[in-house]
């Protein structure tokens, strides 16, 4: 039997969900033991499970040299204790404990899931070229590195970040809804997204789309759920168009599945993604796709058969898209069971936790 020690510093939005997909679902990749190490750091208004579940703070190191040789130490005492065959790093923190960790101990197969390289964000050109190097020396350190879509795998190739020879895909998947969702006709086409509210997700252009749309549609609402550095100047902005009754940042929620259950239409402004669980989540629950053309949505539309793919400036395909659905029922009915189509047969977490299952027993 193979020992797993899974590393999470971000644990919270997509690595978390990844995590407690491994850990908590019926159908654990076997013949292996998983254990995963966290960091309660970025912890949102929940709590980290039990079984399995080791905490170390110190994995937040951020530019403490203390922290990350305290979080180093803490890598290998758990290593000796459950006499670990294989690291699997989540993310960019956790990626770099892995890599100063190999130098120490190469008897151990390391994988590291990048989840959207942080590169990829937008930022200076000197900033980006030492990210890339560190990037790189993470991703050199790994035996495997396990990308979460094609296109995230594509552009990590094209930059030169990996070797092809190293790199394999292993899809984000979400388990089905216990309860399928019933809409009722007669109530506001509702159009949510859930995401954390900061750069990356790129809220202020959510709400300027938001607000063009309830110009010309009063009978739709949008609605935002999750926290985030930008929540209150978010709420601020819509509160001055004066549109709270159609634009809503709700904050964290732990009832997300009634909120998908209940909604219409998913809608995703993101600069850049990894493949996002939110999104395939969405599409579990029926609902069609309106998402940036970026890399890690590109994935997930299927040509026209779920949703749409809209490039910047490009507001009047989103007005139309948006305009079609609420008057259009049968498309609408089309691209809601196209999406739950393409989950059955990409997204879902059987084929992920078997394909997982494959790497970590090999």
């Amino acid at each position: 039997m193979k020992n797993v020690l899974l590393i999470g510093e971000a644990y919270s939005g997509g690595v978390k969900t990844y995590i407690d997909t491994i850990m908590m679902n019926e159908q654990k990749p076997s013949p292996v033991k998983i254990h995963a190490l966290v960091s309660s750091a970025r912890l949102e208004n929940q709590e980290i499970p039990g079984d399995g579940y080791l905490v170390e703070d110190f994995l937040s190191f951020g530019k403490s040299p203390w922290k990350l040789v305290k979080a180093l130490k803490a890598i290998h005492k758990i290593v000796k204790e459950k006499n670990i065959d294989v690291i699997h790093a989540n993310s960019t923190f956790a990626g770099v404990l892995m890599y100063f960790y190999s130098l120490y101990n190469r008897k151990i197969f390391y994988i590291y899931t990048p989840h959207g390289y942080y590169s990829f964000k937008n930022m200076g050109k000197a900033k980006k070229m030492a990210i890339r190097l560190m990037e790189r020396r993470i991703n050199g350190a790994a035996n495997l590195v396990i990308h979460v879509s094609p296109s995230e795998e594509r552009e990590a190739i094209d930059n030169k970040l990996v070797s092809s020879s190293k790199s394999i895909v292993i899809l984000n998947g979400v388990k089905d809804p216990e309860t399928q969702p019933v809409r009722k006709v007669g109530e506001p086409f509702t159009i949510v997204n859930l995401a954390r509210v900061d750069d990356q997700k790129n809220p202020f252009e959510f709400i300027n789309i938001a607000r063009k749309v309830v110009e010309k549609s009063p009978n739709v609402q949008f609605i935002w759920a999750g926290n985030g550095e930008y929540l209150e100047e978010a709420r601020a902005r819509v509160k001055a168009c004066a549109m709270e009754e159609n634009i809503m940042f709700v904050g964290f929620t732990t009832e997300k599945e009634k909120l998908l259950e209940r909604s219409d239409l998913y809608f995703s402004t993101s600069h850049y993604e990894g493949l996002p669980f939110a999104v395939v989540e969405a599409m579990s629950y029926k609902l069609p796709l309106l998402l940036t053309d970026i890399m890690g949505h590109s994935d997930l539309v299927d040509g026209k058969i779920n949703g749409l793919l809209f490039k910047q400036n490009e507001d009047h395909v989103v007005y139309e898209f948006i305009q079609d659905l609420v008057e259009n029922k049968e498309k609408w009915e089309s691209m809601s069971l196209g999406s739950y189509q393409v989950f059955r047969e990409r997204f879902h977490t059987q084929q992920m936790l078997k394909s997982l299952s494959e790497v970590y027993a090999a």
